[in-house]
């Protein structure tokens, strides 16, 4: 029996080996020429450039990605082998984008993007062979609309002889086909010419990034381990819970309002993505502390603008002030204007980047319309914020934190500067600069936090992005007209929240982001008991301790009426995003 069958074998046509040709030579059209510029994302053999079917901050299924492969040696069938990799779908999708492969401007297959295992296409006598080799963790280290390192593998194609020239390269083509349930899909092809190389230097490159994933699985093992036994070994009780999440919706920051009825508020923006023209502010309404949250309401949507915080405060006749920062860096199709050259006014008594105020006086149930802040007349042409509450001063004025752009005709220089209203919002002019950066040595002044404190002293923690990564604080003494020279502080993070705690303790909590500030990131707070004038670093709370992803952060803390503290943030977990609480003893 066994004979027979061997005989039979035998007497089967075997087919040649077909001939394989590196499949990446040269690049000859791409939408977004080398990826994410400044970044190589990875694949499995580690870091590399890559060409992509679209620029990574735009929506839709882009144009197609052309490129020249080696000469094939004869007109005979031909496999060309290239590395590529193509982005992770969303958890809740249970498909991913199709592609469309050409052979020199010729239809050959169509396949689908976001694979973690081998597959195979075929299509008449084309086949595309997909060797699955490195799975993107189900994470990622920044905005999950920027991310470039997506599954990775090699990619297979055999072509028939009646395609191959001899001698010749093929040109290749893909064009992700449109998929209106995720508009951030991409393919890339990498800029690699030895995909074939089975060399000690590749073997070498695939180990190594073979390492670097599993100690990432480590840490997030390490990660897990500590929030299930969270209650063994924490010293101080922490008590985290999610406060909103929408399936695949981003969310950022998570803004406090404590009412006079004893309601809380917590504010946030809410997107289809980190940049998308369709952010709007939403609202949640808690009636018992922090235990329970209500249904989301959204207070901040004028249409085609992207709304992208609102922080508000309670004032003293009832009014609820909520001060929306907006990005009108949009061009007419929706999409992204990243060219600062080219950015155009967002319309008459407006700037691209700017303010407007909403007020409600039935404690937030119903919401004025719009007033926009004009930056007329004050020394900086836009700016952004805030990023931390207004405060009302005694004789009723509110001071508001803001960052300003183009000081002074500098467009380096970014600084941290107050904004007067005398009429509950209406209306705004500049009152001070708490720090400046001309020339845009010091890593530019960003997202300052404000808080009047029982002596009258305003304190000021700002963001900045220079070297170190730290907190820079200052303070006025006269309401804000003058300030001290601003100085780096011990505190490393961002952007800062300030609040006075019942004991007279200054309290300033602020997000760590993984890969930037420390490994895995977190929420700390720190203390000063002088009034703002040091902080007490070496008593730090970690509050969380456990994002792997830098797209994290903007924490902002209340004490409740029983002394704990209520702090609220935003973090991405599995290319999910959630407002999140944490209540804790100071």
């Amino acid at each position: 029996m066994l004979i027979a069958i061997f005989c039979i074998l035998a007497a089967l046509p075997v087919r040649a080996q077909s001939p394989q040709v590196e499949g990446f030579a040269s690049i000859l059209e791409a939408p977004a020429a080398n990826g994410r510029p400044g970044a190589a994302p990875l694949d499995f053999r580690g870091p590399a450039r890559g060409h992509m079917t679209k620029p990574w901050w735009t929506t839709g299924h882009g144009g197609r990605l052309k490129w020249k492969t080696a000469p094939a040696p004869a007109k005979r069938e031909t496999v060309f082998a290239f590395i590529g990799a193509s982005s992770v779908p969303p958890a809740e999708l249970s498909r991913a984008p199709g592609a469309r492969l050409y052979v020199n401007g010729v239809s050959a297959v169509e396949f689908e993007t976001g694979q973690t295992r081998d597959r195979v296409w075929r299509n008449g006598d084309f086949e595309l062979r997909y060797e699955a080799r490195r799975s993107e963790w189900p994470y990622s280290a920044s905005q999950r609309q920027f991310y470039l390192n997506g599954d990775s593998g090699i990619y297979r194609l055999r072509v028939p002889a009646s395609a191959v020239t001899a001698g010749q390269p093929a040109i290749l083509e893909v064009e992700l086909l449109p998929f209106p349930q995720w508009p951030n899909g991409w393919f890339m092809v990498k800029e690699r010419t030895d995909a074939l190389a089975e060399s000690p230097q590749s073997l070498a490159e695939q180990v190594r990034q073979l390492q670097r994933d599993v100690t990432r699985l480590g840490e997030l093992t390490e990660v897990l381990a500590a929030n299930q036994y969270n209650s063994m070994l924490e010293s101080r009780e922490m008590r985290h819970s999610i406060i909103y999440t929408d399936g695949w919706k981003h969310l950022h920051p998570a803004d406090l309002i404590r009412l006079k009825n004893g309601d809380l508020l917590v504010t946030a923006r809410e997107a289809t993505e980190h940049i998308a023209r369709d952010g709007d502010v939403i609202m949640l309404r808690s009636r018992d502390e922090g235990k329970t949250w209500g249904e989301k309401q959204v207070i901040g949507a004028i249409p085609n603008l992207d709304e992208r915080e609102g922080c508000g405060i309670q004032l003293r006749d009832g009014t609820i002030l909520v001060a929306v920062y907006y990005n009108g860096l949009y061009r007419e199709d929706g999409e992204y204007e990243w060219e600062w050259a080219k950015k155009v006014r967002f319309g008459q008594g407006r700037q691209h980047l700017g303010t407007y105020i909403i007020t409600s006086r039935d404690n937030g149930h119903t919401w004025s319309k719009p007033d926009f802040i004009s930056a007329a007349g004050m020394p900086f042409t836009d700016m952004e914020g805030p990023a931390d509450a207004p405060i009302e001063m005694p004789d009723g004025s509110v001071l508001m934190p803001v960052m300003g752009y183009n000081v002074r005709g500098d467009i380096h220089n970014e600084a941290a500067v107050i904004l007067r209203s005398t009429d509950q919002g209406k209306s705004w002019s500049y009152l001070s600069t708490m720090a400046e950066d001309p020339g845009g040595k010091l890593g530019h002044f960003q997202e300052p936090a404000i808080v009047r404190t029982r002596s009258g002293r305003i304190v000021a923690a700002i963001r900045n992005q220079g070297p170190a990564q730290a907190i820079w604080t200052t303070w006025s003494d006269d309401d804000g007209r003058t300030w001290q020279p601003v100085r780096q502080s011990p505190m490393t993070g961002h952007p800062a929240d300030l609040t006075q705690l019942a004991g007279g303790r200054l309290l300033c909590t602020y997000g760590l982001r993984s890969g930037v500030h420390s490994d895995p990131g977190g929420i700390r707070a720190s203390f000063s008991d002088d009034n703002g004038e040091t902080w007490k670093i070496d008593g730090e709370v970690r509050i969380r301790k456990d994002f792997l992803n830098m797209d994290i952060g903007y924490p902002e803390s209340m004490q409740l009426a029983d002394g704990r503290v209520l702090t609220v943030y935003y973090f991405n977990l599995f290319g999910r995003y959630f407002l999140g609480q944490t209540i804790w003893k100071p």
